[in-house]
């Protein structure tokens, strides 16, 4: 009996629904906004496949959420945090100040964060049995 794919695996799979708001649309939403054009493609083709990858095993589920949206949040991060520490050697040299935040990328924190935090409480009974298996028993 096959299991009903959960909002985390739906999400990767919608994946080409946001390639197409992107490349269409020019609504990049998710970490795509920070990557230049051409990375977008592969960005999208990866995200793709691992929904796939949860649709198949859904025991990679908790992990494949966990860990790329942490890893999006953290490039967010960066993109938003690299031109504010620059900030005094740009204007040292007479350049001109960039905004890391962006409208974009304000609305992809908000659905990297939501798919970390909906994958993370949603299986998070799942990530502590499998630990507790590993280490004979013994609580988390």
């Amino acid at each position: 009996m096959r299991r009903t794919p959960d909002g985390v695996v739906l999400y990767y799979l919608a994946t080409p629904l946001f390639g197409v708001a992107d490349l269409v649309f020019h609504a990049p939403v998710r970490l795509s906004s920070v990557l230049p054009e051409d990375a977008r493609l592969a960005y999208y083709a990866a995200v793709f496949f691992l929904g796939v990858i949860c649709l198949l095993r859904s025991g990679a589920t908790p992990w494949v959420g966990m860990l790329e949206s942490s890893g999006n949040l953290l490039i967010l991060l960066l993109a938003i945090l690299l031109p504010i520490w620059n900030l005094p050697l740009i204007l040292a040299e007479g350049g001109d100040a960039e905004l890391g935040l962006t409208a974009w990328s304000l609305a992809n924190a908000l659905v990297c964060g939501t798919a970390l935090t909906v994958s993370f409480h949603r299986h998070r009974a799942d990530v502590a049995g499998a630990l507790r298996g590993r280490r004979g028993g013994t609580a988390v």
